[in-house]
């Protein structure tokens, strides 16, 4: 692929991000949800990666920026796997119970996530109807393109020069943010608002890799490692201590915690 098609190519790929974002939205469980999650992870690594091969890009320094996308679809699942078991499993009392838990974690990742899986398969519901969430989806998308043609003579004023390329990453960006934020709001899960949230962070990877100018990349690369590093605590202490205490993934289960 020669350099100057590698451009179009991660477009074309940044929009896939805002179909796999409405079928994200869309679903109703979230062992698919997680599928698509993983899916659009490793479409976004692809993006980054042609993003390195441009002319004017550092190969090195947004090589090793691909990883962290990466990363997350490798390490999510598993993550949210043992949130969604150390909510649901039920632990009775006795000498015995910590050492049972602990055994089955360390039964191994895929026992894990199938067992997860099990659960995710009857959780992912919207509180609107499909006949309702839908519109607003697309709404949302119409509205993420018409800023990002909106915002792109700002930028040029400020930057003096931009291409179809960023405008299009900067709409991709915006999709991205207003997708992640619409899923929060509508599941009737954690885990489900979990997966939103990863959703805005991939927007807000995008817009950092494509969007941000030179001088500012860094910055905003860092800002978001920061950023992600919070939304890893919150899958890694608070959503399973959350869980243990409510014994439930549901929103309605946790307005009241027992304890």
């Amino acid at each position: 692929m020669s350099t100057d098609a590698l451009e179009p190519a991660a477009v074309v790929m940044s929009y896939l991000l805002i179909i796999i974002a409405l079928w994200i939205s869309a679903t109703r469980t979230l062992k698919l949800m997680v599928r698509l999650y993983q899916a659009q992870s490793l479409a976004l690594t692809v993006v980054v990666l042609l993003t390195a091969f441009e002319r004017g890009r550092s190969l090195l320094a947004l090589g090793l920026v691909a990883i962290l996308p990466l990363m997350l679809a490798v390490i999510v699942p598993p993550l949210l796997a043992r949130a969604t078991l150390d909510a649901t499993t039920r632990r009775p009392t006795g000498p015995g119970t910590a050492m049972s838990l602990l055994g089955k974690l360390r039964a191994g990742r895929r026992r894990v996530l199938k067992e997860a899986e099990l659960t995710w398969l009857q959780h992912g519901g919207s509180r609107l109807p499909v006949s309702l969430s839908g519109p607003i989806d697309m709404f949302l998308i119409a509205t993420a393109l018409l800023a990002g043609y909106r915002l792109v003579p700002l930028a040029v004023a400020v930057a003096r020069h931009t291409t179809g390329a960023v405008t299009s990453s900067l709409a991709v960006s915006i999709a991205l943010l207003l997708q992640g934020l619409f899923t929060m709001i509508n599941k009737n899960d954690i885990i489900s608002q979990i997966i939103g949230l990863l959703v805005v962070d991939q927007g807000l990877f995008l817009a950092a890799v494509r969007v941000a100018p030179k001088p500012l990349a860094e910055t905003f690369v860092i800002s978001l490692f920061l950023y992600v590093l919070v939304t890893l605590t919150i899958l890694l202490w608070v959503l399973p201590g959350l869980h243990r205490a409510s014994s439930s993934i549901e929103i309605a289960g946790n307005a009241e915690l027992k304890g």
